[in-house]
């Protein structure tokens, strides 16, 4: 990491992070010295992929600082009970006056988080509070409001947003947040464990402060897989999207696009959600598939365990292994046999089973350098098989064999399509 951008992000944070540290320790002169000591392990520590961004290092800084803080607690509360003469160790004086400073801590950071949602717009945070509390799908949101899903999801980041300028503002911190690199709201405010009341603003903080959060990606061709914090693991196949976030009392998935396959550690405290064209996917621990589909459908399959799936305007449906489910907005949803091996593009295959041909290679083109076309007159043909996704071009050529059709390529380089049409 160079020296000059660990220079730049001290110098524009120290007031800052002095401030925040004291109000954790209670103390200035030992806030300032384990700031101090906060800097020493950034500037020790080694480069990395995102040592250009001053957001990354400056959260960085403050995380180690935090950790600081509380080791120093920790030791402090010890000390306390080692030499207190009154033999009464149930209540240090170290730990009884971190338990008033917290206390001091959260009630300010609530009644910020407070003002910033009585400060939006009725709408808003009428749709973020149903959102956050009630768990209201996007789509029911939508109806209701007589909007679409798409401004439901722009208010709830609205709300967000704020909330998270009003904690910047309360801490202190100039930053500029980076678009798509939004910090955890339970680390600006730099205090966990909350357990006190605070009106409509702690009722929420379970449901809308994540812990963590991650978005991930993948390009056509491309393939991801993601160990999570709890021990869950996630699995992107390509032209996938996927919003992560840990709440204190859920963890969330937003699926935005592609198809995921989710391996979950069992936590009956925190159940796995995830959210995808306005249904709702819960579970506890299991092993299961979420496909969203080019045509605006959704699949959900289940290898192991037990999933409970609320489809868009629709009762709820419990599937276990071997079930499936598809939806689409005109055929609502269909229970259906998980035939065959559940999410087979983890080992390189794609299964169609009397799948139109347009659908099969709408599947095909998220890992095909060259675009792929189908004529309307050869849109509902069926195909059945078993395709190799690395030797998709190769199968998409021998069409002709087992279908009425003729495949030729048009364009050159770059622009090149495969086109599929009937003969």
């Amino acid at each position: 990491m160079s020296h000059s951008l660990i220079s730049d992000v001290f110098c524009d944070s120290y007031s800052a992070l002095i401030g925040f540290v004291a109000r954790r320790t209670g103390n200035r002169q030992t806030a300032q010295d384990l700031v101090h000591d906060a800097w020493l392990r950034l500037a020790e520590r080694g480069p990395s992929a995102d040592e250009s961004h001053q957001g990354v290092t400056r959260a960085y800084l403050y995380a180690v600082a935090d950790n600081l803080a509380i080791d120093h607690l920790r030791r402090a509360g010890r000390t306390a009970e080692r030499f207190d003469a009154s033999g009464n160790i149930d209540m240090p004086a170290a730990a009884a006056v971190r338990d008033i400073a917290d206390g001091h801590l959260h009630r300010e950071a609530l009644a910020a988080v407070d003002a910033a949602l009585a400060a939006l717009p009725e709408r808003c945070r009428t749709i973020f509070l149903a959102d956050r509390l009630e768990g209201t799908a996007h789509a029911v949101l939508a109806r209701q409001h007589g909007v679409s899903v798409k401004t439901i999801e722009r208010e709830v980041r609205h709300a967000l947003d704020a909330v998270e300028a009003a904690l910047l503002r309360w801490r202190g911190d100039t930053a500029v947040q980076r678009r798509g690199r939004r910090r955890a709201l339970s680390t600006l405010l730099g205090v966990g464990g909350l357990g006190l009341a605070g009106g409509v603003a702690w009722q929420a903080w379970r449901q809308f402060v994540p812990e963590w959060q991650m978005a991930l990606a993948t390009r056509r061709g491309q393939q991801l897989e993601k160990d999570l914090p709890d021990g869950s693991h996630i699995a992107l196949d390509a032209q996938g999207r996927a919003e992560i976030r840990y709440y204190a009392a859920r963890r969330a998935v937003a699926l935005r696009a592609g198809s995921a396959f989710f391996s979950v550690a069992a936590d009956a405290a925190r159940p796995f959600i995830v959210e995808a064209l306005g249904a709702r996917i819960t579970v506890v621990g299991t092993r299961f598939e979420v496909a969203v589909g080019d045509a605006g459908d959704l699949r959900v399959a289940v290898e192991q365990g037990h999933v409970r799936v609320q489809p868009p305007g629709e009762a709820q449906i419990d599937l276990h292994a071997g079930d499936a489910l598809r939806w689409s907005a005109d055929a609502g949803a269909q229970r259906v046999p998980a035939s065959g091996e559940v999410a087979p593009w983890r080992s390189g295959w794609l299964d169609f089973r009397h799948v139109p041909l347009q659908q099969a290679v709408q599947r095909l083109a998220r890992y095909s350098p060259v675009a792929l076309r189908v004529a309307p007159d050869a849109a509902d043909l069926t195909v059945f098989g078993r395709v190799r996704i690395a030797e998709a071009g190769a199968w998409l050529r021998l069409l002709p064999r087992s279908l009425p059709v003729t495949v030729r390529e048009e364009g050159a380089s770059a622009g090149r399509t495969l086109y599929i049409a009937r003969r």
